[in-house]
């Protein structure tokens, strides 16, 4: 245990107001809390408090000390706790949701990867298209494509940005025409995605283009499929198309449209006590998905 010489006996003394409910507090006799400050004020040389029969005062260097002594103390109690998780290495179930091909490409191996890391820890994957309920149904985080949090419950971590990007293959755009701008896919076929609209970074601002096609689903594989027979355009994340796009399959369009502002998020209950296994797997798929998925336009 740190040595605090005698600021965790001030700090206590001042906040309940005698030694007496200062040591029942810390678990030691009021001996000892009243050495420790007698032991402190000799070390920085100025009293600190004014004691009397009835009350104990601070002084104005005491109240100057105090001050920021409250923030030492709590900084101390706050590393101490935490080099004490350190020492308890992860073990038991961790319930994760992800879906999609993110999560076969880019969750599934990291979660291999930590398990190999850590042995005692058990993983329970739910790869569901749809989003779940993570506290109903009791998942300890979730992999989630955007950061909507109807339930404030929740708290989400940012980990890295996303490329969503317009495709179409080559024959398509040769019998179509390339568009120079989102106001053209009004008169393209475009595939889209269920529930995900198409947005574009306008000079202005971010608008959704009401797209209209012959194709509609919750796979973004059979989209790109669909795409590289030339039956019309895509809008995806980058993930889904990598391999048609080195083999010049699909071709990117409106490039210059694409929003910034498209992440992947970590979500999970907020506790006041978060198990040592549940933190340690999201500080690792923080860095693990930050380093792995994050894209950047100049990369090919």
């Amino acid at each position: 245990m740190f040595d605090r010489g005698g600021l965790r006996e001030f700090v206590a003394v001042v906040e309940k107001g005698s030694f007496t409910a200062a040591a029942d507090m810390l678990d030691v006799s009021t001996s000892f809390v009243s050495r420790e400050i007698k032991r402190l004020e000799e070390r920085l040389h100025t009293r600190l408090l004014h004691r009397s029969t009835r009350s104990i005062t601070l002084t104005d260097s005491g109240r100057h000390y105090y001050e920021r002594a409250r923030e030492i103390h709590d900084r101390i109690e706050a590393l101490e706790s935490e080099m004490a998780d350190l020492q308890e290495l992860p073990k038991g179930l961790i319930r994760v949701t992800a879906a999609g091909l993110f999560a076969d490409r880019y969750v599934a191996p990291a979660l291999a990867e930590f398990v190999t890391k850590y042995p005692e820890v058990s993983i329970d994957l739910d790869s569901r298209m749809e989003e779940v309920d993570i506290i109903e149904e009791g998942y300890d985080l979730a992999i989630r494509l955007h950061g909507t949090l109807p339930d404030t419950s929740l708290i989400a971590r940012k980990v890295a940005p996303r490329r969503v990007m317009v495709c179409g293959s080559p024959s398509y755009l040769v019998r179509s025409g390339r568009p120079e701008s989102p106001d053209d896919l009004y008169s393209h076929n475009c595939l889209k995605l269920y529930k995900m609209p198409w947005r574009f970074a306008y000079p202005e601002e971010v608008r959704v283009v009401k797209v209209q096609g012959n194709w509609v689903c919750n796979n973004g594989r059979a989209l790109v499929n669909a795409a590289v027979r030339g039956i019309g355009l895509i809008r995806l994340s980058e993930y889904y198309m990598e391999d048609e796009l080195r083999r010049g399959e699909l071709e990117v369009v409106l490039e210059e449209y694409e929003v910034p502002d498209v992440y992947t998020w970590i979500v999970y209950p907020e506790r006041e006590q978060m198990p040592t296994r549940v933190r340690f797997l999201i500080d690792f798929l923080s860095e693990r998905l930050k380093r792995d998925s994050v894209y950047k336009k100049d990369k090919k």
